[in-house]
């Protein structure tokens, strides 16, 4: 619950791209971040997001502006949240 509400915060005027939301909501819905101490939540969000957009942009990012979630985004997403679980 409280991870979930911390990764909906959002700065005032700049909302998150929704591919971006879907993506971390898909985080704090699947027990992704349930090693995640609650202060470390916006660090790993932070993390996350930056390299969906280096690494992931054309392969998860835009399959998720088109509305889809198949096996090969969850795979994906699963995964970078694995690795950066183990760095926060």
């Amino acid at each position: 619950g409280r991870k979930n509400t911390s990764l909906l915060k959002q700065p005032l005027h700049q909302p998150m791209p929704v591919e971006h939301q879907v993506a971390i909501l898909y985080c704090g819905t699947h027990g992704l971040l349930s090693k995640v101490p609650i202060n470390k939540v916006q660090e790993f969000e932070k993390e996350f997001i930056s390299q969906l957009e280096a690494l992931h942009k054309n392969d998860v990012l835009e399959v998720l502006k088109s509305g889809v979630i198949n096996d090969e985004v969850v795979a994906v997403i699963e995964k970078l949240a694995a690795n950066i679980c183990q760095h926060i």
